[in-house]
């Protein structure tokens, strides 16, 4: 019997992604949330973290 696209996309998911969440304090945060509102989050937040990586790298 062959795997429903479901499954094979959770066992898929389960071998090659990891989730990581951020929870934001809305008081706090401001700034953050609003610059992210109305952009795709996961993207937006990959983009700035890869920046911040070149611009921190160890020596």
């Amino acid at each position: 019997m062959e795997m429903y696209e479901s499954e094979k996309k959770r066992k898929w998911q389960k071998e090659n992604t990891v989730f990581i969440g951020v929870k934001l304090q809305k008081s706090t945060d401001a700034d953050i949330l609003k610059f992210l509102e109305g952009k795709q989050n996961q993207t937006t937040i990959k983009l700035a973290l890869r920046e911040y990586m070149e611009n921190h790298k160890e020596e």
